[in-house]
């Protein structure tokens, strides 16, 4: 059936293919703008001479009640073009696909900036003809994958200093997938294969497809081949396996030489005896905890301890520039009620695929769960402190080991408030009585605890990641 479904999806884009750029099936104005009631806020303009659209957090709903219209949110069939995502962007479609280039035009596409781009579709959310597609900075959030109809013969897709949470297939690229600065974290088994004369698609396990596909920039944790969290004996097994012929897994070029060889395997060597780094600058504490569990040093998106980092709605795996119902990932406006972790589906915890850790640091990395706040809070003794001129939280556990936690303050809609003073970092745990909320740690100079009253999922709040001990 799916087969089926792109061959009439090329065959309606040969036939159909536009001229230029489209949004929703409109052109743009003299001045470069789009005027469509589609676009819900935010701007896309279209410099002609530069070959150059433009998103500055833009959301675009285009809703049909004719999913063959073949009306696409973006259309492209100029021979080079450029994207840019700036802020956060949110396209989606109920018809077939979000963004096509079109016909045997769109030769070199590339889609590049400093924001967060959010695409959903009934079918495909880009869909390929005879692209060279380079996807370039930007953190993506895709529903229904990347692919191309046929073999995907001219088609190709490189993935460069990517942060990516792809739910769907990546499949008949005919020219190859390739990985810069970024790697297939989430699964661990996951790597790029060929689909017997329909081109390479990412896939898992025995040639399985699988459900979610996760790429981080710098690869997640080095030398964690098969993506256990940890760095052993079991990760030169895999290495091994991948050179005898009977394993294929992108992480096993763990030097990123472009090679997979016994290179590999000496620099995992030096990594278990201490001679090299696995942490690719995620530092973790053991603070003699009970269960093991580590703590990082840094919140996520900091570099420091004492730095605030990235703030995300509970769910949500990118920062963005406004925090409210309204934009929250989760949110039908429509139906007016959540859409996952809810009554419906009696899901509790985060998955690893909409677990801001785990996409942003890789496998291993988690938002702590409500168990885990506990124990850090009953095990540590606790200072409200500053570290470099900013206040916090500073907790010294049973070994006499040490932790900061910055007041970082929140995010209610386009305000950051509080910093300074108060600091809430986010669990991976729904609450209990409501799934509107969700747990937290929060703490000022006088109280520091999980919130007995939970806080809106929507708000944007710091990660702290937490790794247990095998």
């Amino acid at each position: 059936m799916k087969k089926l479904f792109l061959l009439c999806l090329s065959l309606i884009a040969t036939l159909g293919a536009f001229a230029d750029v489209r949004i929703c099936d409109v052109s743009c104005d003299a001045n470069g703008h789009f005027n469509t009631s589609f676009i819900k806020s935010g701007s896309i303009t279209w410099n002609k001479e530069s070959h150059t659209l433009t998103l500055d957090n833009a959301v675009v709903e285009y809703n049909t009640d004719n999913v063959y219209d073949n009306i696409r949110p973006i259309r492209i069939s100029e021979a080079e073009a450029t994207i840019v995502i700036n802020g956060h962007c949110k396209l989606t479609t109920n018809g077939f696909v979000v963004m096509a280039f079109d016909t045997y035009n769109a030769k070199k596409v590339t889609i590049q900036g400093n924001g967060s781009l959010q695409i959903s579709s009934t079918w495909i959310d880009i869909f390929l003809i005879d692209t060279n597609l380079t996807i370039k900075d930007i953190t993506l959030e895709s529903q229904n994958g990347i692919a191309n109809n046929g073999n995907g013969v001219n088609v190709a897709l490189a993935f460069n200093n990517v942060q990516a949470n792809i739910k769907g297939l990546v499949e008949r690229i005919g020219e190859g997938i390739t990985f810069t600065n970024c790697a297939i974290t989430y699964p661990a088994d996951a790597y790029v294969g060929e689909m017997d004369g329909y081109g390479y698609a990412i896939l898992c396990g025995n040639n399985d497809f699988p459900d979610n596909i996760i790429i981080s920039r710098g690869g997640g944790l080095k030398g964690d081949v098969n993506g256990d969290g940890e760095v052993n004996i079991a990760d030169v097994n895999a290495v091994i396996d991948v050179i005898l012929g009977s394993g294929n897994n992108t992480s096993a070029d763990v030097n990123k030489d472009g090679e997979i060889n016994i290179a590999d395997v000496n620099t995992i060597i030096d990594i278990i005896l201490g001679g090299g780094s696995s942490q690719d600058n995620h530092e973790y504490v053991d603070l003699g905890l009970p269960s093991g569990t580590l703590w990082a040093t840094c919140n996520v998106g900091a570099d420091r301890p004492e730095d605030y980092g990235d703030y995300f709605a509970w769910g949500e795996t990118a920062p963005k520039s406004n925090y409210n119902l309204a934009t929250y990932k989760w949110y039908n406006s429509v139906s007016d009620k959540l859409t996952k972790y809810c009554t419906d589906d009696h899901k509790t915890e985060l998955e690893p695929a909409d677990d801001a850790a785990t996409v942003n640091w890789g496998a291993g990395a988690r938002m702590p769960s409500l168990e885990q706040i506990q124990e850090l809070l009953d095990n540590c003794s606790w200072q409200w402190t500053q570290k470099n001129g900013v206040y916090g939280q500073l907790g010294t556990g049973p070994n006499g080991i040490t932790i900061f936690l910055p007041a970082a303050g929140g995010w209610l809609r386009e305000v950051l408030d509080e910093v300074g003073s108060w600091g809430y970092y986010l669990s991976r745990t729904l609450y209990s009585r409501d799934s509107s909320g969700a747990y937290n740690l929060e703490f000022d100079s006088e109280y520091l605890n999980w919130d007995e009253e939970y806080r809106y999922r929507y708000y944007g709040y710091t990660v702290r990641p937490v790794r247990v001990q095998n």
